[in-house]
Order: structure tokens, then sequence, then C-alpha cells
């Protein structure tokens, strides 16, 4: 006799979320970019946890910043693109493998340094003061449910 499974059908997330693209004028380390926007906002971005994918070959890490504006009640978080740690778990055999010592979060835009997403459904960017001289103008960009990066964003928020 056998058993037949039953699974649970969950209903399909067709949500979208916005996010920012903020790319650098120019190569600057993380800490002083930071300490620039922390100097001319309000609400100030503190290091959390990293995001961690797990790979075949590799463990990629990729820093997080966290601020939350008290005056709009939203949380922001800024997400490093590029993986800033990456840990060789095993040799690679394989001449074509698709997997890397570098990673990137979004694959089709390797120009982006931060990605910045909000806690609110409805991003407002603007109300980050970032520095001119640093960064160039924050660039949305929809992310649908059926993405990755869409995943990580909910699973750290």
């Amino acid at each position: 006799m056998s058993i037949k499974k039953q699974y649970l059908k969950l209903e399909e997330d067709l949500s979208e979320i916005n996010v920012g693209l903020i790319r650098l004028a120019k190569p600057i380390p993380e800490h002083e970019l930071f300490f620039s926007i922390n100097e001319i906002n309000t609400f100030k971005f503190k290091r959390v946890e990293d995001i961690l994918i797990k790979g075949e070959y590799f463990d990629h890490s990729f820093s997080r910043y966290q601020a939350y504006d008290k005056s709009s009640k939203n949380c922001y978080n800024f997400i490093s693109n590029k993986s800033i740690v990456s840990i060789q778990k095993k040799e690679q055999n394989q001449l074509f493998s698709d997997e890397s010592n570098i990673k990137f979060l979004l694959n089709l835009h390797q120009d982006v340094d931060y990605i910045l997403s909000n806690s609110d459904m409805f991003a407002e960017f603007s109300l980050i003061l970032l520095p001119e001289n640093f960064v160039f103008q924050t660039q949305e960009y929809p992310l649908s449910s059926e993405e990755e990066l869409y995943q990580l964003i909910q699973y750290y928020e």
C-alpha cells in the first residue's frame, strides 16, 4: 500500500518592493562613507549582522548597515552589492563553474555599490541625505517576490 503525500499549497506572493541603487562617485572605505552619512542625518546608521550566502565552494558575506528614523517610523538598510568576504570551503575542480570568490547580489548591476531598502511598503529614499561629493543620485529599482534578493531582504528584516 503506497502512501500519497499531500502538500499544503500556500498563496503565491506576487508583491513587489522598490529598493534604491547607490553608486559611489569615487572609491572610499565604508567607515568613511557612513561617517559622512551619519553627520548629515538625524538618524544614525550602525553596522548590523552581515548577510551570508552559502554556496558549494564559497560562503559570501555582504555588509549591512541599519538606521531607524523616528519621525517617519522607517527602518533603512544599506546592503553592499559586492561580497566583502568570501571564505573558500573546498577546492574548485570544475573548469567552468558558475561560482567564484566574488559575488554580487545584483549580477546585472555590478556597478552598484549599495542597495538601499526600506521597511515601508512605499519606499521614500529622498528622506536620507547622502553626501553629494561621494554618491550619485539614488536610482529606484523594483524587485519582484520571485527574485533571490527580495527573499534575502525579507528574511533579514
